[in-house]
Formats: C-alpha cells, sequence, structure tokens
C-alpha cells in the first residue's frame, strides 16, 4: 500500500482514467485488447494496485496471464 503523500494523487488519477473510461463506453467503446485506451487501462489496474496493496483484487492475475509482456 502506498504512503499517505502520495494518497490523493493516485486517486485523482484512477478517477480521472475512470472517467475517461466510462465516458467511451457510453459512447459506444467496446474494449479490446490492444486497443488505444489499453495503455490507459494498464495504468489504472497499476495505480489500484498501488494505492490498495498487492493483495488486493486490483492485483492478480486473471487465470492464464503471465506478468512479464
Amino acid at each position: 500500500m502506498i504512503n499517505d503523500p502520495h494518497k490523493e494523487e493516485i486517486s485523482a488519477r484512477i478517477v480521472e482514467l475512470a472517467t475517461e473510461e466510462v465516458k467511451l463506453i457510453i459512447n459506444g467503446h467496446r474494449a479490446t485488447q490492444g486497443d488505444f485506451f489499453q495503455p490507459k487501462r494498464e495504468e489504472l489496474k497499476l495505480l489500484r494496485c498501488l494505492l490498495f496493496g498487492y493483495q488486493s483484487e486490483f492485483c492478480k492475475l486473471k487465470k492464464g496471464a503471465s506478468r512479464t509482456p
């Protein structure tokens, strides 16, 4: 879990990215692997993992996924 001085900054970025993602979905975007929003989805997942801790659901791998690109 991240220390307090950075929590607000990380939380604000999470809200920014999540809001952008929701707006895209409302406007008809369908998320696919490798689309233009993929890097931001990965950033969002990483920030959530940092904020909520390594043991949180945000850091768990999906079945069949790998941590190395």
